[in-house]
C-alpha cells in the first residue's frame, strides 16, 4: 500500500507564505512569482516541485489546440515523464471541422499490464480570454500536479503499472461556453476510441492549485464506492472538510464521458464559480498555491492506496 501522508516539514512555511492572499500578482504571462524555491529531490510528492512545474508550463503563454505553445507544452510534459520513466504516446485526432488535437498518454512498466486506473487531466487553454491568460489554474494547475505524481509512483512500480496517466486536448469548447457537442473533445475521443475496453476507475483533476481552493466533488456523477473513498481519505489525511467537500449537483468535465460509459470516475474539481478569476486573465501565478498543489498530490495517492487492491 502506498504511505503518503507525509509533508515535508521545512518545506511548510516557505509554501504557506506564497499562498497569502495578498501576494503580487505577475505583471506578464512570463513574469515568475516562485524565486524563493527550489527543486526538492524527495521520495514524496512535493506541492513545491509541482508549483514549479505549473509556473513552467505558464511561461510558455497561452496554450489553446492547435498553438505552437501547445505544442511546447507537449515537449514539456513528454520530456519530464520520459525522466520520470514513464512511456510516452502521443494520440492525434481531427474534429468534423478539421481542427486537429492531441491526447498525450504516459505508461509506466510493462507494455501489456491491465491499466485499471486512469488519472487525467486537460492541458488546452481557453481561446478568446486575452493575451495574458495563461490558464495558470484552468489547465496548468492539474498538469503540474500530473507530472509530481508521475516522479513518485514509480517507487511503487507494482501500482504504477496499473495506472495511465492521459493529457486531455479540446476539453474547452470553442464557443464561449461549453456544450454536451463543443467541448471535452480528448476525453470523448478516447471513450470512442476505447470501445468497450474502458479502465474500472478514473480520478480527473481540474483546477487543483488555488489558493483558498474548495475542492468540490460533483455528488450526482460519483459513485457511493467513490464518495466512500473520498470521505476516508479526507479523514485519513486530516484535511479540512471546508476546503474539500461535495457539490449537490454536476459538473461536465473530462470525467462525464467515462462516467457515461460506465466507468467509476471521481472529479476534483474546484468550485470555480466563486473570485471572479475563472477564464479571465486573473487565472495567472498569483493565484496559484504550492500547499494546494500538495494537497492535491496527497488526496490522489491516497485514494490509489485505498484502492490498490482493487486494481
Amino acid at each position: 500500500m502506498l504511505r503518503c501522508k507525509a509533508i515535508l516539514l521545512p518545506l511548510i512555511a516557505v509554501l504557506m507564505s506564497a499562498c497569502k492572499e495578498d501576494a503580487a500578482a505577475p505583471t506578464s504571462a512570463t513574469t515568475s512569482t516562485v524565486p524563493q524555491l527550489t527543486w526538492q529531490d524527495t521520495k514524496n510528492y512535493c506541492g513545491a516541485n509541482a508549483y514549479l512545474h505549473c509556473d513552467e508550463l505558464c511561461k510558455l503563454g497561452p496554450r489553446p489546440t492547435g498553438s505552437q505553445a501547445y505544442a511546447n507544452q507537449l515537449a514539456y510534459l513528454t520530456e519530464q515523464l520520459q525522466k520520470s520513466g514513464w512511456v510516452v504516446t502521443p494520440r492525434v485526432f481531427s474534429l468534423s471541422n478539421g481542427a486537429m488535437m492531441t491526447n498525450l498518454h504516459a505508461t509506466f512498466g510493462s507494455p501489456t499490464a491491465e491499466r485499471s486506473l486512469i488519472i487525467t487531466c486537460h492541458i488546452d487553454t481557453k481561446i478568446g480570454i486575452g493575451p495574458n491568460f495563461v490558464g495558470a489554474d484552468d489547465g496548468a494547475s492539474a498538469a503540474a500536479a500530473m507530472l509530481e505524481l508521475a516522479r513518485v509512483l514509480p517507487a511503487k512500480s507494482d501500482c504504477a503499472e496499473k495506472i495511465e496517466l492521459i493529457f486531455f486536448d479540446g476539453e474547452e469548447s470553442f464557443a464561449p461556453r461549453m456544450t454536451p457537442t463543443d467541448g471535452l473533445y480528448g476525453s470523448r475521443y478516447e471513450v470512442m476510441r476505447r470501445c468497450n475496453a474502458m479502465p474500472r476507475y478514473q480520478i480527473n483533476l481540474d483546477m487543483v492549485g488555488g489558493r483558498n481552493k474548495t475542492i468540490a466533488v460533483p455528488l450526482i456523477d460519483t459513485s457511493e464506492e467513490w464518495l466512500a473513498e473520498y470521505e476516508k481519505a479526507i479523514e485519513s489525511l486530516g484535511f479540512s472538510s471546508r476546503r474539500w467537500n461535495v457539490h449537490p449537483g454536476s459538473y461536465m468535465d473530462d470525467h462525464t464521458p467515462f462516467e457515461q460509459a460506465g466507468v467509476k470516475s471521481i472529479n476534483l474539481i474546484c468550485d470555480f464559480t466563486k473570485g471572479g478569476w475563472w477564464h479571465t486573465e486573473k487565472d495567472d501565478m498569483s493565484r496559484i498555491c504550492p500547499q494546494s498543489l500538495e494537497e492535491t498530490g496527497l488526496m490522489v495517492l491516497q485514494l490509489i492506496s485505498q484502492i490498490s487492491t482493487k486494481l
